[in-house]
């Protein structure tokens, strides 16, 4: 009963705050997203050097890339676990 409550209330909110993004302009969104970006970098450059550089190797090993046949491919996770 209590966690039906809670699913409507969770519900309820995630519908205001679609409203609410729904009407804000492009223009807005953009600068949300860009303090959120701001927000997002103060917090990881004022993490300890371990974190980041934990967090750039696992950024960058999640985009590699490897051409076969001709075709630009994900690297997959067997060949990126044998890769440096």
């Amino acid at each position: 009963m209590a966690t039906n409550c809670i699913a409507q209330l969770v519900e309820s909110r995630r519908r205001l705050q679609r409203q609410r993004w729904d009407k804000l302009t492009p223009h807005e969104r953009m600068a949300n997203f860009a303090r959120l970006q701001e927000a997002s970098f103060r917090i990881l450059h004022a993490s300890s050097s371990d974190f980041l550089r934990h967090f750039f190797s696992r950024n960058l090993q999640s985009r590699r890339v490897e051409v076969i046949d001709g075709q630009w491919r994900p690297v997959s996770p067997d060949r990126r676990s044998q890769q440096p």
